[in-house]
């Protein structure tokens, strides 16, 4: 019998990419949702949805029933290590066989910001679970770049902290094509996959990249760490989010988190996303 995966996050960028892949596999798999109206476009789509949530036991031990496997992704938060302990555990009663769970680049119990203390903590409970595992440590995504889009559009300009450090971003589609190899192929079995894009960039390249894509100036603007700080507190991100980004970004002004990995390339094959198909694709938005 067919392995069923369950797809957590599945509205999510990430999640998102991983339920395409699979429906184009034909795989068997349903989709995680908190909600009716959020399952709406799976159902559209012919795509099976189970609704539950990371905080409901009940629920989760129902949509549970009859999986073989789990693509484990849920909104980074100070509760998340308990709601995916539970999860986990849930798990295990259900003799689920696979997790594979989209981690952080640098997840330890110990690390020293809040997202790769908390992305390591449940690692850790997933080791002791005994359930086999396949943890995805991405690098910073290239689908966070949309989140300038407005002040590309409008100001021709584009902030960051990251001074003029080099980071290897990587695409989320990448990251889901990895997910979908681990969750139907055998052979990533206590994998610890650290992923990145194909080479270092740094906001300089981004702008020249932008500038030369949308016939326009895009200009980078170097913020301090205050600056970076305000900016996203007013935007409505939480004081431990902005303080994890601050210390990020101050990692990969000195060059800290530039090494690229070689394992897309390695599990899928081809070449990762670089900058320029990421910005060819998504253009549109930055239009």
């Amino acid at each position: 019998m067919e392995p069923k995966i369950l797809v957590t996050g599945a509205t999510g960028t990430i999640g998102s990419f991983v339920v395409d892949l699979l429906k184009d596999k034909k795989a068997n798999f349903v989709a995680m949702v908190r909600n009716q109206e959020k399952a709406k476009p799976f159902k559209e789509k012919g795509i099976k949805t189970v609704v539950a949530d990371f905080s409901k036991p009940a629920l989760l031990e129902r949509a549970l029933e009859g999986i073989h496997k789990i693509f484990l992704l849920s909104v980074t938060s100070p509760e998340a290590p308990a709601l995916q302990a539970s999860l986990v555990e849930k798990a295990f009663e259900a003799r689920v066989q696979h997790i594979v769970k989209v981690s952080v680049r640098g997840a330890d119990p110990n690390a020293n910001f809040n997202i790769g203390r908390w992305h390591g903590e449940t690692e850790e409970v997933i080791r002791k679970s005994l359930i086999s595992y396949t943890f995805l440590q991405p690098h910073s995504f290239l689908q966070n770049l949309l989140f300038d889009a407005q002040s590309i559009r409008e100001e021709g300009k584009i902030y960051s902290m990251q001074g003029d450090g080099q980071i290897p971003m990587v695409d989320a589609r990448d990251i889901a094509s990895v997910a979908v190899k681990a969750l139907l192929e055998p052979g990533h079995e206590k994998a610890s996959y650290v992923l990145t894009g194909p080479q270092s960039i740094s906001y300089h390249d981004i702008a020249r990249e932008f500038s030369v894509a949308l016939d326009k100036d895009v200009e980078y603007i170097k913020q301090s760490t205050e600056e970076g700080i305000s900016a996203m507190l007013e935007a409505g991100m939480p004081r431990w989010l902005a303080d994890d980004m601050a210390y990020l970004n101050t990692r990969y002004a000195n060059n800290e988190d530039s090494d690229v990995s070689p394992v897309i390339e390695k599990v899928l094959g081809t070449k990762a996303h670089n900058l320029v198909d990421f910005i060819q694709d998504y253009i549109h938005i930055f239009k």
